[in-house]
């Protein structure tokens, strides 16, 4: 009789199977080695099969990618939006920068719920992954913690001790639920601090990241002594800052909106030539939405109007970029595969990197992938 059963659950499930609908999506996928003919097949709200060649010809016209990175984000600082005008120095030094006094007057239930909505916007624009630098001590990570839903991207947590008055074991605490520790300036702490901070995070296996030559240049030598796992911004770093960065391996994240909110432009076709490691970020949420799309095209504006950049290198930033800097989140893609997050962008031409950063929007967001999970323009229904 168990025999039976089991027979007849199969043949239930396989008739389930059959009556879903299955539909193809894609016309291009991205890989670490180039762009290739392919699609996914989409079936039940799940990824069934990641084909490569030529797609069938009902297959929805996209370049499946995969899933965008934002390697740095404030996603709290939404409360704030709109930020006035304001400096660097005005708007987010600590400790009582413009978002600093926001943040200290909102109730955990109001950032709580911005979080919410702004990890919802990622994922719903292509974002599968993103870091944040989150202050406020375990407090303040343990409110991100909680307003992580299923609609959300995965999320790489850099906490941030409340105030400097903190012992070993408060930073340790502040690790067990954090994933590391992301600093700004090291204008703003007293290096000592910082140090202890960082062995901390290392001792424990964890990332110490650090804001650095954004407004004005900073000591290169001192804040790579602090041994970050990657550093932010970079728009003020000279030629020299760019390859003691690449001589010792630290990745540059880049945030092109937010610095342009100052007046600042990072000369990102200068960091690429020379061999850097750089990704993208959206930055603060009080400055701009947290869209990579809109990232990207940021980036790829400047990039030609600095010397050049290919539509590649600009979706390689927001992608495999992303994934090297956080590389505690996993291997870096060679080939699609089933297990990865992807994001599949409808495209109308032939050159579908161009329409990444030029043309493509939230609109254009065909499905996004987490974890075999597809997520469609139904889903974000209320």
């Amino acid at each position: 009789m168990a025999g039976i059963s089991e027979d007849i659950r199969k043949q239930s499930a396989m008739m389930r199977r059959s009556c879903m609908k299955k539909e193809c999506i894609g016309r291009w996928i991205l890989t670490a080695e180039g762009l290739v003919e392919g699609y996914v097949v989409v079936e039940g709200g799940h990824v069934a099969e990641l084909c490569h060649g030529e797609p069938p010809d009902d297959a929805v016209r996209a370049i499946i990618v995969p899933g965008l990175v934002n390697a740095h984000t404030h996603v709290a600082d939404s409360v704030a939006y709109p930020a006035p005008r304001g400096s660097v120095e005005e708007l987010v030094t600590p400790p009582d920068g413009y978002k600093h006094r926001v943040l200290r007057a909102t109730s955990a239930a109001a950032k709580s719920e911005a979080m919410r909505m702004a990890m919802e916007l990622m994922l719903r624009t292509g974002t599968t992954l993103f870091s944040d630098f989150r202050e406020e001590g375990i407090e303040g990570v343990n409110v991100l913690v909680k307003s992580i839903h299923a609609r959300s991207p995965r999320a790489v947590i850099l906490g941030r001790p409340a105030t400097m008055d903190v012992s070993d074991r408060d930073i340790d605490l502040l690790l067990k639920v954090a994933q590391g520790i992301g600093m700004s300036s090291v204008r703003d702490w007293p290096l000592d601090f910082l140090e202890r901070l960082s062995r901390r995070a290392h001792d424990q296996g964890k990332l110490f990241a650090i804001h650095a030559s954004e407004s004005a240049r900073e000591d290169i030598d001192t804040v790579l002594g602090l041994a970050p796992d990657f550093v932010v911004h970079m728009t003020k770093a000279s030629e020299h800052d760019i390859a003691a960065c690449v001589d010792r391996r630290v990745p540059i994240v880049v945030c092109p909106r937010s610095n342009a909110h100052y007046g600042l432009t990072p000369d990102l076709p200068r960091m690429l030539k020379m061999g850097a490691t750089v990704a993208l970020g959206t930055d603060n949420g009080m400055l701009c939405r947290p869209d990579m799309l809109e990232e990207l095209k940021a980036a790829y504006a400047i990039g030609l109007r600095l010397g050049g950049m290919t539509p590649g290198d600009a979706v390689s930033m927001a992608t495999f970029g992303g994934r090297k800097v956080l590389n505690q989140m996993g291997k870096i893609l060679t080939k699609a595969s089933l297990d990865d997050d992807l994001a599949a962008v409808r495209v109308k031409g032939n050159d579908p990197l161009l329409e990444l950063v030029t043309s493509a929007g939230s609109q254009d967001v065909v499905a996004v992938v987490k974890g075999g999970r597809v997520w469609r323009a139904e889903n974000w229904k209320r």
